[in-house]
């Protein structure tokens, strides 16, 4: 996606820096295509990388550059995750990478005991943590991370740097835990539009999607953070002014069943379609004018831009504004700018100068 980037980026001949990555698992989701990206748009001339993952899932086949090593490391008793962080390390502490030494060790999920653990124990020179999310409103909303996070907030003293993906999240990081002596950087998630486009070629065969509808769309795991149940009280009376509309949502989770009756209440069963979990959702995404998200939070959305890259129409609330890392402006009613929304031709977006400026801040955290 970013070749031509990447080769304007000046190799300082320094030697190969030698990175440690954790994350949990290569299964679907908002961190694992995170990392995916980065991994496959980083200079492996300058880079040598070892991914090291707790579980074998993967979600995303074949997307991973061939040039990352995988390495897989046990799970620790889940036990750990429900004690204090230094006690749960004295109970399950094991070598993290075979006595390897590294320039850098990175927590890339931020939220597992083990990740955390690995890369604190990893002998390396320097360690960093990636932050994904508002954990104030994390806290707020998630009774478990509310917990986790109890057990888990020691484990943050041993890092010497954090990233997070948005202005939005580093504030209440800082806040939440008291750091303000510690190196913090806003590098916002990759975005791969040669990927997206490309997967927007492929054809839809089991839906209709009316020509003559405005068509609108969401991507997400249904839950309470992404505020699906808001979005569809704001329908409801979107769909009293205008007919000529149709939700489509795909994504799956546990609130699924809680957004169905929702959708039985409110009438609006030929309205909405939930169309499950889709390992493409961009050949729908093509079809479709706008792109809606109503969440309570976020990290970074990175659904929003990739709405985006397509030529998608914008429609985010104004609370989630300063988590989607580009200039997208949300809106004070989401019923009053859809109820204006009118069809157009689309634009692609190939987000260059967006990405270009995500590798050369990567280059300058690894360097």
């Amino acid at each position: 996606m970013v070749e031509d980037i990447r080769r304007k980026i000046i190799n300082d001949g320094d030697d190969m820096k030698k990175i440690a990555i954790f994350t949990t698992d290569l299964g679907m989701g908002g961190i694992q295509k995170s990392i995916i990206n980065i991994l496959n748009n980083i200079d492996y001339n300058k880079y040598s990388i070892d991914l090291y993952l707790f579980d074998k899932e993967i979600f995303f086949n074949n997307e991973l550059s061939k040039k990352v090593t995988i390495k897989y490391l046990p799970k620790s008793n889940l036990v750990c995750k429900f004690i204090p962080f230094n006690i749960a390390r004295r109970l399950f502490n094991k070598e993290s990478s075979n006595n390897l030494h590294y320039d850098i060790a990175i927590d890339f999920n931020s939220y597992q005991f083990d990740t955390a653990n690995a890369a604190i124990s990893c002998l390396a020179d320097r360690k960093i943590m990636w932050i994904h999310n508002d954990v104030i409103n994390e806290r707020k909303h998630n009774l478990k991370y509310f917990i986790l996070h109890f057990f888990m907030k020691g484990k943050y003293r041993y890092f010497d740097e954090f990233v997070g993906v948005s202005d939005g999240v580093i504030e209440p990081f800082m806040k939440l835990n008291k750091i303000y002596n510690k190196k913090f950087y806003v590098i916002p998630n990759i975005i791969d539009t040669n990927e997206i486009i490309e997967k927007s070629k492929e054809s839809v065969n089991d839906i209709v999607i009316s020509e003559c509808k405005y068509n609108l769309i969401s991507v997400g795991r249904i839950c309470h953070q992404k505020g699906y149940d808001i979005f569809l009280r704001e329908y409801k009376k979107i769909i009293a002014e205008r007919k000529d509309i149709h939700f489509y949502l795909i994504g799956d989770g546990e609130d699924r069943k809680k957004i169905q009756k929702l959708i039985n209440k409110y009438n609006l069963c030929d309205y909405v379609t939930l169309l499950g979990k889709k390992n493409n959702p961009f050949k729908y995404e093509k079809l479709m004018d706008g792109f809606v998200l109503t969440s309570r939070y976020e990290g970074q959305g990175m659904v929003i831009l990739e709405a985006k890259s397509l030529g998608l129409d914008i429609f985010i609330t104004k609370n989630i504004e300063k988590y989607n890392g580009y200039d997208i402006l949300g809106y004070e009613s989401i019923h009053e700018a859809i109820i204006n929304a009118k069809k157009h031709k689309k634009k692609y977006d190939d987000l260059k100068e967006y990405n270009a400026n995500i590798l050369v801040k990567l280059e300058k955290l690894f360097d």
